[in-house]
């Protein structure tokens, strides 16, 4: 049954492009000239040159104008004309620290993804902070370290790994939310964004999210065209590297946490046809108890520990704040499933056992805590099953093993209509006929390279299941084999023998066709309940080989390469290196397909690597970090303290918060901070603090080789 539709999204003219352009006039003054896609005129927006506040209405000058450059030629045309300027796709951020004015512009973009209705999701290929001097600020109270951190914040890494979307929110799974409700736990300038969105101008500075976005336009075996798109958004709840941010902290956040997405889309034919979707959603993250590692060189094994004595209340409110992201937009009655895949080593005398131990207790009392949740472990040691049973053996398992949950779980599913309004405004309207009831949560220790394996075939089923519901066919026939089961009575495909391409013959009507002809609706329904004799999540009680053989091997590899790409991308932001233990990703391509690498020794050299570079620059990219997302800032810049235009400390709960508990936290921490403003104790529960790192890399002019580090015996 259909759930009741509602509408989602904007879209702008059609080919529309956002630009904007920051101006700094010669007599000081600044101006934003913004154009957002989904505006059909220009607005300039005035800086007050000595506060940096955004000021409603310009001084003696027009706002409003048809055209871009309309308002630059017009500016040009000023006595007060232009001094310098910056142009480009977007502002991500704008703030004022230290006396200077920093606009955040996304110069240059590729659009990674077009959802349904036409949304571009763009990622950020080129951006450039904008600096400008506020007029009569004293700058004899600004610090050398003051003025070294404005330097810092503005070298945080953006091109490549953030994207955003004008006209649809991709903060949460596909349709999203309405109007500017947003799910702020992926949102990375929900700081710097504070100045436009708290004037109501949310169209002049897009949400930005850290991570992965990517969609691809392919065809089934009968050459239906249908798109999938693939999310991973990155949590702001407990942000930094390795060393400095895992397991849980004081916000219920956890380290290295990434909501991923499979969103499948079928075009209808025709303009305004409904297109229907089927979405799967998953979860990624660190262990969500309190814990870390004792860090004695850069090879050996670290040793890990486990807070003794932990309650795990921030444990039960991390899956409490689970399950109200993903019930409030079902029906809100029922219980909502967490099957936890933990990856972890389980053998006496591995350092992971105490860990994975740990994460159980965790579990059973978190389960204690909440009402109407399943809440369940389920034990699967990567390493042992792969050193026991092979790659196949391992994958298999895994399908055995995740078999259930699956089934149970299920995935979002509907359809989407494009509609416009009287006054030319175009939405869509979805219809919901299946909500996914759980989440699968997939973790090592840090949730790296074995959950990045684990989850993407964990993905494969539940790929072919939305295919199926989706009528689409990717199972690959053998060269000469029969597919008249397929067709209508009467028909017959054959092969040319001079392009290749597959016809048909209507033997009723005596003629022939390139396109394949619509399939009876009862033939449509047989369909729905087998493909080639396969029924519903066959995957699951297969092999490897035998999907490796029956499906699609361009749908598949483009899979994968996605997986990699998202793999090494999440690994570079957590680690500073690539992921691991890739190779066994192939197993789902023909061995032709396959890439041979020296996995042993180069997950052995990138292991060192890796450590090394986190004992090196994990201290920098903390610091970076924080003040990106304005955590601690006046720590950073004490000069907010007396020049503060926008209260940046002072930010609004987080919405996902409905419980006492939450809602008790302090407002920095829901931002995902992690305690008093003074920064004494940058990461608690699962990290080293700032102090101890630094302590680490003392002396780093001198640090040593990385090839003198190399010890090839070591376990990865």
């Amino acid at each position: 049954m259909a759930s009741v539709q509602s509408r989602r999204g904007l879209t702008g003219p059609s080919g529309a492009r956002s630009e904007v352009t920051v101006v700094e006039t010669k007599s000081g003054r600044i101006l934003l000239v913004l154009s957002p896609r989904t505006e059909e005129t220009t607005k300039i927006v005035e800086v007050d040159h000595t506060s940096g506040v955004l000021l409603p209405q310009p001084k003696d000058m027009v706002q409003e104008f048809k055209a871009h450059n309309e308002a630059l030629e017009y500016l040009s045309g000023m006595s007060d004309s232009i001094k310098t300027s910056e142009s480009g796709s977007a502002i991500l951020g704008f703030v004022v620290l230290a006396g200077w004015v920093l606009v955040l512009i996304a110069r240059r973009t590729r659009v990674s993804m077009v959802l349904p209705g036409g949304h571009e999701v763009h990622t950020v290929t080129d951006s450039k902070w904008f600096r400008i001097p506020l007029n009569g600020f004293d700058r004899t109270r600004v610090s050398r370290d003051e003025m070294k951190n404005l330097n810092t914040v503005t070298e945080f890494a953006i091109e490549g790994v953030h994207f955003y979307c004008e006209t649809l929110d991709v903060s949460c799974p596909f349709p999203g939310r309405a109007g500017s409700d947003f799910c702020t736990e992926f949102v990375w300038n929900e700081w710097l964004g504070q100045p436009f969105w708290r004037a109501g101008m949310h169209q002049y500075c897009p949400r930005l999210f850290q991570g992965f976005a990517e969609s691809m336009d392919l065809k089934d075996s009968n050459g239906t065209p249908f798109s999938y798109a693939h999310f991973c958004r990155r949590s702001r709840q407990h942000p930094g590297t390795r060393y400095l941010a895992r397991g849980i902290n004081a916000n219920a956040g956890c380290g290295n946490e990434i909501e991923c997405e499979l969103l499948l889309w079928r075009p209808g034919s025709g303009d305004g046809a409904s297109h229907k979707y089927a979405s799967y959603v998953w979860r990624r993250g660190s262990v969500p108890i309190w814990w870390g590692v004792d860090i004695r060189n850069t090879v050996g094994e670290a040793e890990i520990w486990v807070k003794q004595n932990d309650s795990y209340e921030h444990t039960a409110r991390y899956f409490r704040r689970l399950r109200r992201q993903y019930t409030r937009e079902g029906d809100g009655t029922g219980s909502f499933s967490v099957t936890c895949v933990n990856l972890l080593r389980c053998a006496p005398g591995r350092s992971e056992l105490k860990l994975s131990e740990g994460f159980q207790k965790g579990v059973r009392s978190a389960n204690k805590m909440i009402q109407n949740m399943d809440l369940r472990v389920l034990n699967f040691d990567w390493h042992a099953n792969t050193k026991a049973l092979g790659e196949k053996g391992t994958i298999k398992g895994l399908w055995m093993s995740i078999n259930n949950m699956l089934r149970e779980v299920g995935f979002n599913s509907g359809s989407v209509t494009l509609v416009e309004d009287s006054d030319g405004t175009k939405a869509f309207e979805f219809s919901r006929e299946t909500v996914q009831k759980g989440v699968l949560r997939y973790n090592c220790a840090d949730s790296l390279d074995r959950t990045n394996v684990a989850s993407f075939f964990g993905v494969v089923p539940v790929l072919l299941q939305q295919c199926r519901v989706l009528d689409l066919d990717l199972i690959e026939r053998q060269k000469g084999e029969d597919s008249e089961g397929d067709l209508p009575e009467g028909w017959e495909a054959r092969t040319d023998q001079v392009t290749g391409k597959k016809f048909y013959i209507d033997h009723v009507n005596r003629r022939t066709t390139w396109s394949s002809p619509a399939v009876p609706l009862q033939a449509m329904e047989a369909m729905a309940t087998a493909v080639d004799g396969r029924g519903d999540w066959w995957v699951l009680d297969g092999e490897v080989d035998g999907v490796r053989e029956a499906v699609s091997t361009k749908v598949l590899g483009s899979l994968m390469e996605q997986f990699k790409v998202e793999g090494d991308l999440n690994a570079m932001l957590y680690t500073g290196s690539r992921a691991m233990h890739s190779a066994i990703l192939q197993q789902i391509l023909p061995p032709d397909r396959h890439v041979k690498s020296k996995s042993g020794i180069d997950s052995a050299l990138l292991s060192v690597k890796r450590r090394y570079l986190n004992l090196v620059h994990d201290g920098h990219r903390q610091q970076q970090m924080e003040m990106f997302l304005g955590i601690s800032i006046c720590r950073y810049f004490p000069t907010l303290n007396s020049h503060n235009p926008y209260e940046y400390i002072s930010m609004r709960a987080d919405p996902e918060s409905d419980d006492e508990e939450d809602a008790a936290e302090p407002a920095q921490k829901e931002t995902g901070g992690h305690g008093a403003s003074d920064g004494a104790s940058l990461m608690p529960g699962g990290s080293m603090e700032l102090k101890e790192t630094e302590d680490l890399v003392k002396g780093t002019e001198t640090a040593p080789e990385l090839d003198d580090l190399i010890d090839f015996g070591v376990t990865a």
